[in-house]
């Protein structure tokens, strides 16, 4: 019997996508016969692509439509992908087409009207929500438009967490999606990693808005005179002025760790004693969404000191790896981190508990759960 063809669809470069990198590497793994395409942004790496499993298509915008910037040409640069994106899936006659987020679900979906074949929707987030589209009546008006008329008619819509399934689920009176949380793979314990010799509270990720960065160093500054130290890893728009916080008040236990690859974010993880997730509620996907460094501290076996959303209080509720903050304040931070701190018999259970839901939270077995059901659609049983 012929290899089951996937085609998994992305509108960006692909290879910095954690997410779609994951998803290439478990339908490789099981066998699939791989076909990926993605387009080319500004993040576009051809030796990283080329380490990428399956068969890759970069799609790239013609020389006389990336030169010349003006709404004329923004809309045939526009029209440019989406026809050479339905025509690099018809080529590819794929058995499953995977799109990624509502951006590829349009071609994905044209294509599969000619080819008969199954449709996946993979909304990674509320599309019609991020920054970038709500920023636009039209942008939001039109993408609105094409979600609703198309989200009832795919085979199997997937969604990164409960909170946002229900969301998607009331908004389009749909069946509640299939959930595939963006976990960590499983983790491989490392008993040679060595411990900071301090208790270090880590908060890695992109510096950006909302993480609750500000506030980690607020809490370092009212606990200056602990055996405590907070570590920064990653990069960001606000680098410089978190470094300037630090530089006001004359934080001695604060320091920026540069950025790791994705791979290596457990391993560096595991250096440390607990793990920050703090998201503030400033939009809906914010409130609807989880950290995904969440799964990456259980993987590392970190305790959590987590945001108050439903998907954080869903989880901790579960599985209990960690504290869920009250309020989001540095006041608030200090006391669980200190609680952390102190009570060594509360640590010891968390950290066990999120080892515990790291063997059950894992890619893997997320991802399972996809595969067994594109086998039932496919197979009609």
């Amino acid at each position: 019997m012929d290899k089951i063809r996937i085609c998994d669809l992305v509108c960006n470069s692909v290879w910095y996508d954690p997410r779609v990198i994951k998803q290439i590497d478990e339908y490789y793994n099981n066998g699939f016969d791989l076909y990926v395409i993605g387009v080319e942004d500004d993040r576009y790496k051809e030796d990283e692509i080329n380490k990428l499993k399956g068969s890759v298509k970069i799609i790239k915008l013609k020389d006389r439509l990336r030169k010349r910037k003006n709404i004329f040409n923004t809309i045939l640069k526009k029209i440019y992908y989406l026809r050479s994106i339905i025509c690099s899936i018809v080529k590819c006659s794929p058995d499953i087409i995977h799109a990624n987020d509502l951006n590829a679900l349009l071609p994905a979906y044209i294509a599969s009207k000619k080819l008969k074949c199954i449709v996946v929707y993979d909304s990674h987030e509320i599309f019609t929500e991020n920054i970038g589209v709500v920023s636009s009546w039209i942008r939001r008006t039109y993408w609105r438009i094409v979600e609703r008329a198309i989200i009832k008619n795919v085979d199997l819509v997937v969604s990164v967490s409960n909170a946002a399934a229900e969301y998607l689920s009331n908004l389009y009176n749909i069946p509640k999606p299939l959930v595939v949380t963006n976990c960590s793979k499983k983790p491989i314990i490392d008993n040679t990693v060595i411990k900071s010799d301090k208790f270090e509270v880590l908060n890695h990720g992109q510096f950006y808005e909302g993480r609750g960065y500000e506030i980690m160093v607020e809490a370092a500054k009212i606990t200056d005179n602990y055996d405590i130290s907070y570590v920064l890893r990653g990069f960001g728009r606000l680098e410089n002025s978190l470094k300037q916080m630090v530089i006001d008040n004359n934080l001695n236990n604060v320091k920026f760790d540069p950025p790791v690859k994705t791979t290596e974010l457990v391993s560096y993880a595991r250096r440390s004693s607990v793990g920050i997730a703090i998201t503030l509620p400033m939009n809906i996907n914010f409130r609807l969404t989880i950290s995904n460094k969440i799964f990456e501290y259980l993987a590392a076996g970190l305790p959590v000191i987590m945001s108050d959303i439903p998907e954080h209080r869903y989880l901790n509720e579960k599985y209990n790896f960690g504290i869920v903050l009250n309020e989001n304040t540095a006041e608030a931070l200090k006391d669980a981190v200190l609680l952390l701190y102190y009570n060594r018999e509360l640590y010891e259970e968390y950290s066990k508990n999120a080892i515990k839901a790291s063997n059950e939270l894992n890619w893997e077995s997320e991802f399972k759960k996809l595969i067994d059901i594109e086998l039932k659609l496919l197979y009609n049983i």
